[in-house]
């Protein structure tokens, strides 16, 4: 059989009530036939009593008879064979009932019957099976009889007999009432089995995660507390998830609105999950969930850091610093955890990427720094020293060679206040000393003054501009200062590093409230690799010709800070957009009006 069959309780139910019924039915009717039954014999005893005490009384008056035939006139009398016993034990006449051993007369209940007091004993038909009583009484000898026991038989009526009507109901009667049985069985077990699957719908529901799923419909009252209590269970249920959901959601909020990328593993070194700032830092990074570090982060040493904190006999917490192929530099704290894994699979990690690249790149800008002032201050510094102590040597130098000493120092010296008062005019840029005065002001204004500057060197090098706009085209709210400075840095660059002969050309463009510039010259452009950086300080990509033209590198820098405070911004393009060579410095500017045409 199958262990996992069970029967319905429906059919167990169908099964108590028919074997109740059967039990209540049957008890009655065995109580009956054995009641019937003693009623029989005690009936049967009464009637042989009488008819035995008749037989003796018979016996004693049929005086001058032989025992045998005394016997045969009682029993014609009696209408009913009577057997004779002598007292020796001997069957002397043995009436058919008795026949071929059917009945034994020669038993202890007949031998030992008192004098004049009748005995009795219940019999078995070994044939028949019809059951009956034998009575015995004593007589004494008289005349030619001898002294002996006469016997009758009382024959009893079967209780089946009388029964057998009420066994017939019974019979009759049993399927009727398994029928009734079983239809109010299904009635309400079919109300029962409602109630139930209710009560299961709304338990698979809560399973399956509807939390707001009740049992509307209450049952019976056998049922309401079970009702009652899976509906108790799913209030709470929902409750402490909504409780974990919530705070699942401000730690997932948490972990997303960090800046840091984060990155937990479980007790197998596998990526569980990751924030937002993660995926944005390795793209694709949530594909790899179930995986280990490895395998979507190209650091061994990262890897091997999580495999020795996650051993049990590992240390608690290890940092580790990851240089990506992109350079960006990561600082990973590595932390266990021991709410990070499944019960029993053991202790989880926490990895924390925190990006230090803008450190870095501000270590080795103050690293270029340094040595850049160093060694632009070094150089006229030298230079100073060596002629002011050739000056002072003894004897002195002829007049017409110490002028062009004089000469060279003076250049250095300017060459050092040029710096100084760069860096000076960039930190003030940097740290906001320095207001924007916002106006508007006509930018061909601005553009000719700032050629003007540059008119030395740029006849110099025979190079003339040629700018896209004219005075009254179009207006700008910008520091007129500042402005100035900005066009006059951008065009020196273009004079400088621009073929001689070529033209500098300065185009424009109108947006919806910005006007963008380009500074535009023909030359050689700028190498891609650096043009990250051409907008560092003292940063130069043919240092070789700085001291050709008296340069500090610090000119793109401050231009840049000038068109940020602006609200604007600032970037270099090579080749210039339509353009086959050459470089293209492009700003933005707020947009006062338009001059009307």
């Amino acid at each position: 059989m199958d262990k996992n069959f069970t029967f319905s309780i429906k059919n167990k139910l169908f099964a108590a009530v028919c074997l109740t019924a059967v039990i209540c039915v049957s008890l009655p009717l065995a109580f009956a036939y054995h009641l019937l039954k003693a009623d029989f014999a005690v009936e049967a005893q009464g009637s042989a009593r009488e008819k035995i005490e008749l037989a003796r009384r018979i016996y004693r008056k049929s005086d001058g008879i032989a025992a045998q035939s005394r016997v045969n006139y009682v029993s014609s009398m009696l209408g009913t064979e009577v057997a004779f016993i002598s007292a020796a034990g001997e069957i002397d006449m043995q009436p058919s009932w008795a026949a071929e051993n059917r009945i034994s007369l020669n038993s202890a209940e007949i031998r030992n019957v008192e004098e004049g007091r009748p005995g009795f004993q219940l019999v078995e038909d070994s044939l028949d099976g019809k059951s009956g009583m034998l009575a015995a009484v004593r007589v004494a000898a008289k005349g030619d009889s001898p002294s002996g026991f006469l016997v009758i038989k009382e024959f009893l009526h079967s209780p089946e007999e009388r029964l057998g009507m009420i066994l017939k109901v019974f019979f009759w009667v049993l399927p009727i009432v398994a029928l009734v049985c079983y239809g109010m069985i299904r009635f309400v077990t079919m109300q029962l089995t409602s109630s139930v699957e209710s009560m299961v719908r709304t338990a698979e529901a809560v399973g399956q995660g509807n939390y707001k799923s009740r049992i509307r419909t209450y049952p019976d009252k056998e049922f309401l507390p079970l009702a009652k209590s899976i509906n108790w269970m799913a209030e709470r249920i929902d409750e402490h998830v909504s409780i974990i959901t919530g705070q699942k959601n401000k730690i997932q909020a948490v972990l997303n609105g960090m800046w840091d990328g984060v990155m937990v593993l479980d007790g197998s070194c596998r990526i569980q999950s990751v924030n937002r700032s993660m995926e944005g830092i390795f793209p694709g990074i949530q594909d790899g969930v179930g995986r280990t570090p490895l395998e979507v982060i190209p650091s061994p040493d990262l890897y091997d850091a999580c495999s020795e904190v996650v051993a049990s006999e590992g240390p608690k917490a290890k940092a580790v610093q990851v240089v990506l192929p992109t350079g960006r530099v990561y600082d990973v704290n590595i932390v266990r955890s021991p709410h990070t894994s499944e019960p029993g699979q053991g202790p989880g990690i926490i990895v924390v990427f925190h990006d230090i690249s803008e450190i870095k790149r501000l270590e080795t800008v103050r690293r270029d720094f340094v040595a850049n002032v160093s060694h632009e201050l070094r150089t006229p510094l030298t230079s100073v020293k060596g002629y002011a102590e050739t000056l002072l040597a003894d004897p002195p130098p002829p007049e017409s060679i110490q002028r062009n000493f004089l000469n060279t120092i003076e250049k250095n010296a300017n060459h050092m206040c040029k710096i100084v008062d760069d860096l000076l005019n960039l930190s003030r840029l940097e740290s906001g000393q320095e207001k924007v005065q916002l106006a508007p002001i006509d930018p061909a204004d601005v553009l000719r003054e700032a050629w003007e500057a540059c008119s030395g060197l740029a006849e110099k090098r025979k190079v003339d501009l040629q700018p896209s706009f004219v005075k009254g085209d179009f207006m700008v709210r910008a520091d007129p200062g500042q402005l100035m400075q900005l066009f006059r840095n951008l065009l020196e660059n273009a004079i400088k590093y621009g073929p001689e002969d070529n033209p500098v050309f300065v185009d424009h463009s109108v947006g919806d409230d910005c006007l963008k510039f380009s500074v535009i010259d023909e030359g050689p452009g700028i190498p891609a690799a650096d043009q990250p950086r051409i907008f560092e300080r003292f940063y130069s990509v043919e240092k070789f010709r700085r001291n050709e033209f008296g340069s500090t590198g610090l000119g793109l820098a401050i231009s840049r800070h000038i068109v940020s405070n602006h609200g604007g911004e600032i970037s270099v393009q090579c080749p210039p957009q339509g353009r086959r060579q050459g470089t293209a410095f492009v700003f933005t500017l707020p947009l006062d009006n338009i001059a009307p045409a």
